[in-house]
């Protein structure tokens, strides 16, 4: 068990220390169960810095690691007495040339290829695919997209986060959200619909094969604990605590919510009756739901954001009318 410390450094090793440097790092999360931890900041310690329990994850295993903190500016070490682990990612080229798109659904997706999504950290192990019964929107908070000057990178730093092993990430095996969807409006492939060695770039969310229709059967991935099996999850990246998405994001948003309500049959007003057929969890959610809807199922957060999840009834009705 260890911190994992992510952004600015292209770096992958763990170090055993007390106190750590932390300099260059944009973001840390330590060992489950840790509940709070401190920075040294020209000097001085810093205050305890509340850490708050992982929300998200597979339903089959507990998180190992904490959500992300965002480390201060100027700060130099962080101290915790465990093993550490530092992990980074490589930079994208910028959208210079096309890269791999897939259009199965009405709406372009870059693949992960596209994306440059490394494969060898896909470990889930054998997909399990069951009927979509409902969709829900989650933000992801740190990192905001601002940290990198290719959104592409964002999309990187959640995979390596969620997908690398322990100490230095979640150790889900793949990243959590079934799409996301960045500033500029544009929607990336989240969880593989295949294998490491079949990543299916050409079949977002589906089962490959799958045409969209109602019952059509969609991937398990990893965003609201508990709750996983049927329920698709789509990020916008951001923190949208005090302010709503570009318009952009909310146009691309839109246009998803439109086309996968409107394809497996789901009325976005309607209150499904959801049930897990692999843990027996039932909740009863809008078809269209935020993460912190679900919070009796996957315990307290503040996801998708006070101000994108304010905005939702107004999605609901746009993907009403289609």
């Amino acid at each position: 068990m260890g911190i994992a410390l992510s952004g600015g450094r292209n770096i992958a090793r763990a170090q055993p220390a007390s106190e750590i440097d932390c300099r260059g790092a944009l973001f840390a999360a330590v060992p489950h169960g840790v509940r709070s931890i401190r920075f040294r900041v020209r000097g001085k310690w810093s205050d305890p810095v509340a850490v708050p329990p992982a929300q998200h994850g597979r339903d089959d295993r507990q998180a190992a690691l904490s959500e992300l903190v965002r480390v201060p500016a100027g700060a130099a070490s962080i101290s915790l007495d465990r093993p550490v682990g530092l992990f980074g990612v490589t930079p994208a080229q910028p959208f210079r040339t096309s890269v791999p798109t897939s259009y199965a659904w009405g709406f372009p997706v870059v693949a992960r290829s596209g994306w440059g999504a490394d494969e060898k950290l896909m470990t889930w192990g054998t997909p399990e695919y069951a009927p979509a019964q409902l969709i829900t929107v989650h933000h992801s908070a740190i990192p905001t997209g601002e940290e990198y000057s290719d959104y592409r990178d964002t999309v990187k730093e959640i995979y390596h986060y969620h997908a690398s092993p322990a100490p230095l990430g979640q150790g889900w095996g793949d990243i959590g959200y079934h799409l996301v969807i960045d500033p500029n409006g544009v929607v990336y492939a989240g969880r593989s619909t295949g294998t490491a060695e079949s990543p299916a770039d050409d079949s977002p969310i589906f089962k490959p094969g799958s045409s969209l229709g109602p019952g059509a059967e969609i991937i398990t991935a990893g965003h609201v604990v508990g709750a996983n099996t049927g329920n698709i999850g789509i990020c916008v990246i951001g923190d949208f605590t005090d302010h709503l998405p570009s318009k952009a994001a909310l146009h691309s948003l839109d246009i998803v919510l439109t086309r996968l309500c409107s394809g497996l049959g789901l009325n976005p007003f309607a209150q499904v009756h959801y049930a897990n057929p692999v843990n027996g969890a039932t909740a009863i959610m809008p078809a269209v739901s935020g993460h912190r809807d679900w919070q009796a199922v996957a315990g307290a957060t503040e996801c998708p954001g006070d101000f994108q999840h304010a905005v939702l009834p107004l999605l609901r009705q746009l993907s009403a009318i289609g």
